[in-house]
């Protein structure tokens, strides 16, 4: 506005104040920190409180050994005989990995073709969705019949329970790519091979972590069940079994290993999530 008086004009904005950017950098800066405690505390309270709430209600209603150990009881029972633990755990998580990573790269294959032709597409994903809502436990001991005992039925039940999620996920993944950047490579004549590396692929990595968090605890049920009916005698599954045949007896040693496979699964998702918070450092999810 024009003063009618001294014709001075008169800005409608107050006056910015001096803004302290490092102060704002350092607040931004523990705001994160304190997120990243809380992403770590957060669980740990979870878990000792329910285990805390578990070992109370077994004392306070002086629940049975064999219906129900303590917490506690099962973790010393762990503690005395390690080696046993880690033994078995070792062959599980062989068999687990080597199914979600067999099973991640068909299904990325798989993927591939589909998103490129929607009659294949349409061909094939209801089978897909066939295997992934048939319970596993009716078709494993098909498998192992298919393939004999041992470690190969036990990756085909793992990869196949881990397939779909893979499958769906990087199918989603594939084509979430901006238009404008897919039309600006076809304009530049840009060879398929290099729009799938720089474009498809990068877009559909975020898919691929959402769907590696869902099958990691698939490819352990996977394992575990394939080490139930694939006659192996080694690994959690083989310590659930024959826990499973002598309960009075082995009760402890069948709850210290679905202790160590919650571990292990707890550990394998806090692994996939630190891999995609390096990973996709440049995704929108990614940012504060």
């Amino acid at each position: 506005m024009v003063d009618a008086d001294t014709g001075a004009v008169d800005s409608p904005l107050p006056a910015l104040e001096t803004v302290d950017v490092g102060a704002l950098l350092a607040a931004d800066g523990r705001r994160t920190r304190r997120e990243r405690i809380l992403h770590i505390v957060a669980p740990v309270v979870g878990v000792v409180g329910f285990l805390g709430l578990w070992e109370a209600l077994v004392a306070i209603f002086d629940v049975r050994r064999f219906v129900l150990p303590a917490p506690w009881a099962i973790v010393r029972h762990i503690a005395s005989d390690p080696s046993f633990y880690i033994s078995n755990a070792r062959v599980t998580i062989w068999e687990a990995f080597l199914g979600f990573s067999i099973a991640a790269v068909l299904a990325m294959i798989a993927a591939t073709i589909m998103a490129h032709s929607r009659f294949i597409e349409r061909a094939a994903l209801p089978l897909a969705v066939i295997i992934q809502v048939t319970p596993i436990i009716a078709y494993a001991p098909a498998v192992v019949v298919w393939l004999g005992f041992g470690l190969k039925p036990i990756l085909v039940i793992t990869s196949m329970v881990c397939f779909v999620p893979f499958l769906i996920n990087a199918i989603a993944g594939l084509r979430s790519v901006d238009p404008n950047l897919l039309e600006l490579a076809r304009s530049v004549d840009a060879r398929k091979r290099v729009i799938f590396w720089k474009l498809r692929f990068p877009s559909s990595l975020p898919h691929l972590f959402s769907a590696a968090r869902i099958a990691v605890g698939l490819a352990l049920i996977g394992a575990v069940l394939g080490e139930f009916f694939a006659g192996t005698t080694e690994g959690l599954g083989y310590a659930v079994k024959t826990a499973q045949a002598r309960p009075i007896q082995l009760l402890e040693q069948l709850w210290g290993s679905i202790f160590v496979l919650g571990f292990i699964g707890a550990v394998a998702t806090s692994l996939i999530a630190a891999v995609e918070r390096v990973a996709l450092r440049w995704h929108q999810s990614n940012r504060p």
